[in-house]
């Protein structure tokens, strides 16, 4: 007897829920209450089984749902097949815009992005239907930035600068899960590596606190003087990106930042350099620049290519240059479910209010009431 890609997504989705049992929670709470009742909600999110973990709790609360696949790296086939038997609508096909503007026609009057994505879309391509937004929520670094460069005729919830997401998901999942998966790949110990992280900010805290627990030798680039001189009395070493690259083992990108590695870093860098991304998108590292200069190329296995540059060193890619740890699902998934579930409470809360367009920085009540929900889900309260 066959069994559904699904039936293996949801069994995923029980075992994390086994464990950790903060989602059943809210979606008990959901289910009550029914907050979203009569209302259209889109989600712009990577597709992963911590994902359908959020989706499947959310439909408990009514309404009608909507969810877009950031992007085909990050997005697992099993767990579009689960959620779409649940009832919801998901769109994956065609580029990233055909798929906004898929999501925009269910017309929602919510929404949840990630790298105001979807919102930028929504601004451009429907500035009438803009208009009608009642509000949304943004995760990410990347997201808030564009969020600041743009006319906002509706309030978005900034939950990237909240407590919870700095301290937590940033620092501890992306810290555990990016070293979990590189080893996972290429089978290297970390252990007496050189690492390089590019970018200071709470993953980059995240992923050469990770780095250095586990043996390795770490150095942090950070174009910022403050956070440079933050990462100098953390006790790392803080070259130049052409210094730390020419003596790194294995570099990772940890800055919301296009081409923080461009083709002329990598052209200076050390021979048989790994390449890993942990940022937003997959455009941190040159992978494109570097694939079209390259004079030969190698496949050495799932997710990891190796590739040289004429004259150059050889280099290897992990992701496809695609945040690493969320192409494969990898880590403690606690600290993304957390934020998970303070998204799903922001949009509880935004179903009834009222709030004025503009930038509004999550509310720190709703933070401390997630906060004290994990506590209860880890046996602490």
């Amino acid at each position: 007897m066959t069994t559904s890609r699904s039936t293996h997504a949801a069994a995923e989705v029980a075992r994390m829920n086994t464990f950790f049992p903060l989602m059943p929670t809210l979606g008990n709470r959901w289910a009550r209450r029914r907050p979203w009742e009569g209302m259209r909600v889109a989600v712009n999110a990577h597709l992963t089984t911590l994902t359908a973990a959020l989706m499947r709790e959310l439909t408990l609360g009514g309404g009608e749902w909507s969810v877009c696949a950031s992007s085909p790296a990050t997005t697992d086939l099993a767990v579009v097949e689960l959620l779409r038997e649940e009832g919801v609508s998901v769109y994956t096909g065609g580029d990233l815009t055909n798929r906004h503007l898929s999501t925009l026609d269910d017309n929602p009057e919510l929404i949840a992005d990630v790298g105001f994505e979807l919102l930028g879309t929504l601004l451009a391509r429907r500035p009438e239907q803009a208009q009608g937004l009642r509000a949304a929520v943004e995760i990410t670094r990347t997201g808030v930035t564009r969020l600041r460069a743009a006319s906002l005729p509706f309030a978005v919830v900034n939950l990237n600068d909240g407590l919870l997401k700095s301290n937590l998901e940033n620092r501890h999942g992306v810290g555990n899960g990016l070293w979990t998966s590189v080893t996972a790949i290429t089978d290297m110990q970390i252990a007496g590596r050189r690492v390089l992280v590019v970018g200071y900010g709470p993953v980059g805290q995240g992923l050469a606190a990770y780095a250095r627990a586990q043996g390795a030798a770490v150095s942090v680039v950070d174009r910022d003087p403050i956070r440079r001189l933050s990462a100098h009395y953390d006790g790392f070493i803080t070259p130049s990106l052409g210094e730390g690259l020419a003596r790194a083992e294995i570099a990772v990108t940890a800055t919301g930042v296009e081409r923080a590695i461009a083709l002329e870093h990598l052209e200076v860098a050390r021979d048989g350099l790994v390449l890993v991304n942990a940022g937003h998108g997959g455009q941190e590292i040159d992978v494109a620049r570097l694939r079209e200069v390259a004079e030969k190329g190698d496949q050495l296995g799932p997710l990891c290519t190796r590739y040289k540059l004429p004259g150059g060193p050889w280099l290897t890619v992990l992701g496809g240059g695609h945040p690493l740890n969320i192409v494969t699902n990898s880590g403690s998934p606690e600290p993304v479910l957390m934020q998970f579930a303070l998204l799903g409470m922001t949009l509880e809360w935004l179903a009834q209010a009222a709030l004025k367009p503009g930038e509004v920085l999550v509310p720190v009540s709703i933070e401390a009431e997630v906060a004290q929900l994990a506590l209860n889900a880890l046996g602490q309260s």
